[in-house]
């Protein structure tokens, strides 16, 4: 069974009641989730920020709201919310909604063919037809090309607020959001960014000293980051968590750098609340990768939240995934020797 499939004739439902609102940006969240798991939520929230559905919305009313939605997610799964979400919504937003959800798979002007395929089978079970689907689709790019157009060139510098490292030797701009449940936990050797949504990016950083620069010299850089991670992972996460399993490993020689993908079972930073009421961590991949600049050996890693092994895409487009994540929050590092 595709995870489409599991998702929307999934008979769960929540018993949390939704208002209009909350089902719009509902039934979107769940698109998205189920076209590209581990989907960055900002853009959603960017996307209804910008419709008169959510005029009224403040702050903390848009990050309640999502909140509330990833509440329902841990506990009836996006099957689920979707069913409690389509209850509560109006006929009248139907292709309002559909609007949004296009609005979120826009690339560069255009709507790839993989996302055209889901957004085909994703109005059939709107109940928007060929021609209003194509219509909106067409509607939504001219209005986010346009948009980007006017932002080419904007008129002042916007700064976005830094963590610098304890050591000094990086700064990097802060990817979470105290309104969504931010975190900043650090320490002299590393720093965690974490929120209510999933979100985990973590740098881990270590001096290379007198006798490590002697064993990368004589070994290779290559060697050294290869037995470096695969021992923090033997030792800190394969010991420490049960049923925990090295899934993915590879030494990416144009970057120099070596990286893995860890399996962990209640290894994620959420919890869920079962229907004894207890209260355990979700799963999670883990991604990590080991480089070297200047005299520091940094690990950088981030998670992908699962419900269950049916959300997983294939072990490739996971791996993609988590990579890539990796890459995008390492291109906001700056670095620097130490003070």
């Amino acid at each position: 069974m595709s995870n489409f499939t599991k998702i929307f004739n999934s008979k769960d439902k929540s018993s949390i009641k939704l208002n209009l609102e909350e089902s719009v940006a509902a039934v979107a969240l769940v698109a998205a989730e189920a076209n590209a798991p581990d989907a960055d939520a900002d853009i959603l929230e960017s996307i209804l920020w910008d419709s008169e559905i959510f005029a009224e919305f403040s702050e903390d009313d848009m990050s309640a709201m999502f909140q509330k939605l990833a509440n329902i997610i841990a506990e009836d799964g996006l099957g689920g919310l979707f069913n409690t979400a389509s209850e509560s919504l109006p006929n009248e937003l139907v292709l309002d909604t559909f609007a949004i959800t296009a609005a979120m798979f826009i690339v560069d002007d255009t709507v790839s063919k993989k996302h055209r395929d889901f957004l085909k089978k994703f109005q059939e079970v709107l109940g928007v037809d060929d021609e209003e689907a194509n219509e909106i689709i067409e509607d939504v790019i001219a209005a986010y090309s346009s948009v980007e157009l006017e932002l080419e060139e904007p008129d002042f510098d916007v700064e976005e607020p830094l963590y610098l490292s304890a050591q000094g030797n990086f700064a990097v701009s802060i990817p979470v959001d105290k309104q969504r449940g931010g975190k900043i936990d650090d320490s002299a050797g590393g720093v965690e960014f974490s929120d209510d949504f999933g979100v985990l990016l973590k740098i881990d950083y270590f001096p290379i000293s007198g006798e490590v620069e002697k064993l990368i010299e004589s070994a290779g850089e290559w060697a050294y980051l290869t037995s470096f991670l695969n021992n923090f992972i033997d030792s800190q996460i394969l010991a420490k968590f049960a049923d925990s399993k090295l899934l993915y490993t590879e030494y990416l020689e144009d970057e120099e750098a070596y990286f893995a993908v860890v399996d962990l079972p209640a290894g994620a930073t959420l919890s869920v609340t079962k229907n004894d009421d207890q209260v355990t961590r979700m799963d999670a991949y883990r991604g990590f990768m080991a480089f070297i600049v200047d005299d520091f050996c940094y690990m950088v890693s981030c998670q992908r939240i699962y419900e269950n092994k049916d959300e997983l895409g294939s072990l490739e487009s996971e791996v993609e995934g988590l990579m890539n994540k990796i890459f995008d929050f390492i291109e906001t590092i700056e670095f620097s020797g130490a003070e």
